[in-house]
């Protein structure tokens, strides 16, 4: 099994990597110390950077990664996110599928490495981390998402300047501004179970993590 410093996972910002520790310290034994988590996590800053090919092939040909994972966001091009990706990991893991599994990527390579790709919200639907996250709101509180979301296209009726790509970030932070404590960010609203981290698009996303990082 490889030691925690040898487990990377690349995301794309802060608000991935806070959503990601604590929706898996809901799951897993999680240090409070970046020192003590099961998996380093670094931020790349954004998903041009991430996939620039220099970038991503030195992080998979790195003899201090062992196993590495991707997750990106889908956002408006799923497929050619994926095929990015595909082609660029192919180099170092040529049994990489056309086809990314709804289950998440996990492959291995003739060295031993592991690489996964998982693409928010859920390896098929364009979308993003806030698109996944509208799937952690808890059943009891679908008359309330049904109200945020109505609030924002009533917001956007009157003028307001929400682009139509970002409607799922706009009605999921609409959607904690009327919770208790409202506003808060995606990480604390796992911990307080305002999200429901037991849901079965939330333990899908577990189930590839553990997998992957053999956890």
């Amino acid at each position: 099994m490889s030691p925690p410093e040898r487990k990377w996972l690349l995301v794309e910002g802060q608000y991935d990597l806070y959503a990601v520790v604590q929706l898996m310290a809901q799951h897993i034994a999680w240090g409070n110390r970046r020192q003590d988590w099961p998996v380093t996590i670094k931020v790349s800053g954004s998903v041009s950077e991430l996939l620039e090919p220099a970038y991503l092939s030195g992080q998979l040909k790195s003899r201090e990664v062992e196993i590495l994972g991707i997750m990106v966001d889908a956002n408006q091009s799923f497929d050619q996110r994926w095929a990015g990706i595909r082609e660029q990991c192919r180099v170092s893991f040529p049994d990489v599928p056309d086809h990314l599994p709804p289950e998440g990527l996990i492959v291995q390579n003739n060295q031993g490495k592991r690489l996964g790709v998982w693409i928010m919200p859920d390896n098929v639907s364009h979308g993003m981390l806030e698109t996944f996250l509208r799937f952690l709101v808890p059943d009891a509180q679908e008359p309330i998402w049904i109200r945020a979301q109505k609030a924002v296209e009533e917001a956007i009726a009157a003028g307001a300047g929400c682009r139509k790509v970002h409607l799922d970030k706009a009605n999921i932070h609409t959607w904690l501004a009327w919770q208790d404590p409202p506003g808060e960010d995606f990480g604390n609203a796992l911990v307080q179970a305002i999200l429901n981290s037991h849901s079965p698009n939330a333990v899908s996303f577990v189930k590839w993590f553990r997998g992957l990082y053999e956890i």
